[in-house]
């Protein structure tokens, strides 16, 4: 259980970073003093030393008498001698000397190192060319010059440098133990303040996890097993505190949830008794989109079984893919929402659902059967643009025909032809033969008008007996020759022993003329040729 505990305030971020947080500052703070501060303390200490052993060597250097030539021995002056032990002994110096441009002692407040002579490589390769060396010595250390003290000192070279030559070096002897001492203590006190408020932070951290972990853990465990379903588990509610509000909070949520999750299964029930029984195909997908709900209608659409449908996937229900993936990509938007499939005209809507974040939950698609809408409205499309009696089109058709073909010819710069055709002498057939006589004569008529022109031609009963043609991308020369076959078939057709002749009367579009004159263009030709004695054909202005 304890293991446990561990493990549940381990999770917690703000206890688990305070927790090792507070290791790491146990650990590190020690070792950082010991390896980082205290050797920038140690080197703050030499700076400063250095700092005034420069002072103090360039106050002594003024003492120091030129040497224009370097290989004679410099000479030291007592009042030099005295400065230097004036100085050693007032500010607490360990050590002086003075060395000459060959690196040989010509004083030291330690009488007896006078005439030796430095064999150190530093003293030529660095203080002989100008620059101060400074180098910490403990009480433990040896120095460069193989000494032992028993305090510890800062060894400085400072050169003496008189018009760019080198004319020796003082070296100097700083005592810091005293302020290593200081040091030391400060250090020390500084990390055991800083373990111990980390400590203190430890000890927090152990009392958190027994007076609000534990707690804490057991809501957690109980919010785990509700997100598995178990809405029936609750928290015992202990104490009057925050925690103890927590776990009354907690509970009624679980029923308010409980509650909730009970609704929404009544109302997924209502639903899917809709979607079962609804006469439009419904298919829809999870977010991954696989498929998952097929209704019996949209088996019974797609001549498929729930299966089928499940294994070929949601974009091959029409077995379209690129169809289906633009309709849901498009949302339905410049595509088409009526197919042919299965052999019914099918009307499907495409969507995508989201949820209110805007991610993507799923897709569906509706699918109704319009086969019968669809031939009706084929059906009342024809009747309203045919003639009942002999199957053309009729005037209002032939208008609007007209007019996109005027559109079309003048945008692209295109020829057609239009034709007005007349019965002639038609109040005869009527008037001594009768209507129903009349009647076969133009229904007669228009057979053989559809037989004759192209299938891009279009026949159109004008009124009466009057009917027009409408014929595309033709040239004046070929509507001429068109109609001139068709007056010479009409002359040889036979209804009922009748003779039947017609008068045509044709125009060809120009560009700039509205369409108002190609029509008036084709009835002024069809009156010439009544004028002419009919059964004959004339091409208007061109």
């Amino acid at each position: 259980m304890a293991y446990i505990t561990w493990m549940k305030m381990i999770k917690y971020k703000f206890l688990r970073y305070s927790f090792i947080m507070s290791l790491i500052v146990t650990v590190m703070v020690p070792a950082y003093t010991l390896f980082v501060s205290f050797n920038d303390f140690t080197m703050l200490l030499i700076h400063q030393a250095e700092q005034t052993s420069t002072r103090i060597a360039t106050h002594l250097k003024r003492m120091v008498p030129e040497m224009k030539d370097p290989s004679q021995p410099m000479v030291i002056s007592e009042e030099l001698r005295e400065e230097i032990l004036k100085i050693s002994k007032d500010i607490g110096l360990v050590k002086c000397r003075l060395y000459d441009a060959q690196g040989k002692i010509l004083f030291s407040t330690v009488t007896q190192e006078v005439g030796r002579i430095s064999d150190e490589s530093f003293f030529f390769s660095t203080v002989a060319k100008g620059q101060s060396y400074s180098e910490a010595v403990t009480g433990y250390e040896t120095s460069r010059e193989g000494e032992h003290f028993d305090t510890d000192v800062v060894e400085t070279y400072v050169p003496i440098m008189i018009e760019g030559r080198f004319n020796g070096a003082f070296e100097i002897y700083w005592n810091i133990t005293r302020e290593m001492e200081k040091m030391n203590r400060l250090v020390v006190k500084g990390s055991v303040i800083v373990v111990v408020l980390s400590l203190a932070l430890t000890l927090l951290i152990l009392y958190v996890r027994h007076s609000v972990v534990y707690p804490v853990s057991r809501i957690s465990i109980a919010m785990e097993r509700m997100a598995l379903g178990d809405l029936d588990h609750r928290v015992p509610e202990m104490g009057g505190d925050e925690l103890g509000d927590m776990a009354r909070v907690f509970n009624q949520m679980c029923q308010q949830l409980k509650n909730a999750h009970m609704s929404l299964e009544q109302e997924r029930d209502k639903l899917n008794t809709i979607l079962l029984g609804a006469q439009e195909g419904i298919v829809s997908t999870d977010a991954s989109g696989a498929v998952a709900l097929v209704n019996p209608s949209a088996e019974a659409l797609l001549g498929k079984s729930r299966q089928q449908i499940v294994d070929g996937g949601f974009l091959n229900l029409l077995d379209d893919p690129e169809f289906l993936s633009s309709s849901t990509r498009l949302a339905g938007i410049d595509t088409p929402s009526t197919v042919v499939y299965n052999e019914k005209i099918l009307n499907i809507q495409v969507a995508s659902i989201h949820n209110i974040q805007g991610g993507l939950i799923g897709t569906m698609a509706l699918l109704r059967d319009v086969t019968a809408e669809k031939e009706l409205e084929d059906k009342l499309r024809n009747l309203s643009y045919t003639d009942p009696l002999t199957n053309l089109f009729n005037r209002r058709r032939m208008d609007e025909l007209l007019q996109n073909e005027y559109n079309r010819a003048t945008r692209y710069k295109n020829s057609f032809g239009f034709m007005l055709i007349d019965v002639d002498h038609f109040k005869r057939f009527n008037d001594e033969y009768g209507h129903d006589q009349g009647d076969r004569v133009l229904v007669s008529l228009a057979k053989t008008m559809r037989d004759h022109f192209r299938s891009v031609d279009y026949c159109c009963r004008y009124g009466g007996e009057e009917f027009a043609v409408i014929l595309p991308n033709t040239q004046a020369q070929q509507v001429f020759e068109a109609a001139e076959r068709l007056r010479q078939k009409v002359a040889r057709m036979n209804v009922d022993g009748l003779q039947v002749t017609i008068s045509i009367g044709i125009s060809n579009f120009i560009h700039g003329r509205s369409l108002e004159q190609l029509v008036k263009s084709a009835d002024n030709a069809l009156y010439q040729v009544k004028q002419h004695g009919r059964n004959g054909v004339v091409l208007g202005d061109v």
